[in-house]
Order: structure tokens, then C-alpha cells, then sequence
């Protein structure tokens, strides 16, 4: 009986963030009054669960903030746009999302991503910005999720706050390993791990699946502690196929050869509802810009 209840609790939950994410749509197009708009700019993915968990809640979550704005998301990945499609669920290219929201009478526009890091993709959304200036008085974009060390030093607090909820007092060493990159960007990996550990966590480590530091790095910090469980958190926004694949998979079966007892957390940053504040912090800096 409880298992059903369960069950069906979930089922209206699902329901009614798909609702609010359909809204969001039917406002773009029935309410041309609002001046403000808020372009939500996500890679996307094809995961349904993922996708409801993380950016359709974000996307009801930001309509609810500001309620005064035209809320609009768009989708960077032209495969997950055409995966979907097949599906038969429909999302908007970027060069759409400004396109609708032109349309529909916005002047000043908010831009938002759910990027972790300044580098390509995000020098891509800037590209789309200074071709659409024209058609806007004004484009603000706000910055990615990790861009300052006050950023990075939030994300942290939110994952040891996290950490200690979910493990209690258990001793586990910790990794977070984050997607990577070959652009500059990928330093911030590197900064991210600098800090815990001189604010106090020698046993929090980073690494990444494409970039630097590598899975080796991590083996050397983890050594140096007699600690042999481990737990390692994804450092992505969503955590799908790099989760199952690379996290859950190498990660976890190579750290297991060394001994380590490890643990994977199937969640990604965007199910977190600290992140979620930061990016609607970042937009609600932006907006203000338009009250004076």
C-alpha cells in the first residue's frame, strides 16, 4: 500500500512539473505585454528523469521567481534537440528562443545558463548575444555557475552540507570529478581542489574525466590518507551518461582495484537546491540592472 502511495505521489509530482514547463511555453506565446524577458540556455539531455529533476524544475523554479518575466529555455545540443524529437518532445535552439522571444515583445533580456564553466560552450552563448544585441535594447548575460572563487567556494560548503546529511559522521575520503576540458576553463578544477583543502579538507579531492586532474592524480591524494572508503561525487550539472559510463564505471572499478571501498552519488549538481539559488541569484543580479 505504501509502496503504491509512493508511487503514485511521484506520478503527480512528474505531472506537475511538466505542466509548469508547458506553461512556460503557452506564457512565451500568449503574453506579450511583459518588456523582461529570461532566456534559460541548458546543453540538454535525453534522459527523462534527469531532465525533469533538474532542468524543468529549474525552469518552474525561475518562472515562480519572476513572475514578471517572459521564461523561455533553450537547448545548445542540436543531437539532444533531435534525439528528442524523435521522441517527440519538442525544445527550441537558442537562435529559436531569441526568435520567440522578439516575437512575443521583450526588450531587455536575461540570460542564464546551466554551464558549470567559462570555455567553448560558453563562447558560444556570448557569440549568440552579441549577434542578437540588435534585435533587444538590452542583453544581459549572467555568468556561468563556477566563475568566481566565491562561486567555487559556495558549491563546496553545499556539497559538505550535503555530504554530512547523506553520510552522517561515517570517515570516507571524497572525489569530485567534473567533465573536463582542453581550454583554460579547466584550471578552475584545479582551484576547486586547491581550496578544500586549505580551508581544511585534506581528504577532498578533484579530478576529471576529460582533462586535468586525471584519475592518477587522484590516486596520489588518495594515498596519502589512511582512509580506504571513498565517495565520489559528479561535478556536472546533470549526471547522465558520464555518470553510468565513466563515474560509475571506470572510476569506480579502478579505484576498487586499488582497494578502496567506493560509494556513487547518482545525483547531479542541478538536483541540489543550493545550486539552483545560485543561478537564480546570478539572474536576479542581472534584472536589477534594469531598475535604475
Amino acid at each position: 500500500m505504501m509502496k503504491s502511495y509512493k508511487k503514485l505521489t511521484f506520478s503527480l509530482i512528474r505531472y506537475s512539473l511538466l505542466a509548469g514547463v508547458c506553461l512556460l511555453t503557452e506564457m512565451a506565446w500568449s503574453s506579450p505585454t511583459k518588456e523582461k524577458g529570461i532566456l534559460l540556455v541548458h546543453y540538454g539531455t535525453t534522459n527523462e528523469i534527469r531532465r525533469e529533476s533538474t532542468l524543468d524544475v529549474f525552469n518552474h523554479e525561475v518562472a515562480e521567481k519572476f513572475a514578471d518575466c517572459l521564461v523561455i529555455e533553450a537547448y545548445t545540443s542540436s543531437a539532444v534537440r533531435k534525439a528528442l524529437a524523435r521522441q517527440g518532445v519538442t525544445k527550441l535552439s537558442v537562435a529559436e528562443g531569441w526568435d520567440r522571444l522578439r516575437r512575443v515583445g521583450c526588450r531587455d533580456v536575461v540570460v542564464q545558463t546551466t554551464l558549470l564553466l567559462e570555455g567553448v560552450m560558453m563562447d558560444g552563448v556570448r557569440r549568440d548575444v552579441e549577434q542578437s544585441r540588435h534585435q533587444f535594447r538590452d542583453i544581459q548575460l549572467a555568468r556561468s555557475l563556477l566563475y568566481s572563487l566565491d562561486d567555487c567556494r559556495r558549491m563546496v560548503f553545499c556539497l559538505d552540507r550535503e555530504l554530512q546529511q547523506r553520510e552522517g559522521g561515517s570517515v570516507r575520503q571524497v572525489v569530485l570529478v567534473g567533465h573536463g576540458s582542453d581550454t583554460p576553463s579547466n584550471a578552475i578544477y584545479c582551484q576547486i581542489d586547491y581550496l578544500m583543502k586549505d580551508e581544511g579538507r585534506p581528504t577532498w579531492h578533484v579530478g576529471t574525466i576529460e582533462g586535468y586532474p586525471t584519475i592518477e592524480q587522484v590516486k596520489k591524494g588518495l594515498i596519502l590518507s589512511d582512509v580506504r572508503q571513498v565517495v565520489i561525487i559528479p561535478l556536472l550539472y546533470i549526471a547522465g551518461n558520464h555518470l553510468y559510463e565513466d563515474i560509475d564505471g571506470e572510476w569506480r572499478k579502478e579505484l576498487e582495484q586499488e582497494g578502496y571501498q567506493v560509494s556513487v552519488w547518482h545525483i547531479g549538481l542541478g538536483e541540489l537546491a543550493e545550486t539552483r539559488r545560485m543561478l537564480i541569484q546570478n539572474i536576479n543580479e542581472m534584472l536589477t540592472k534594469y531598475e535604475h
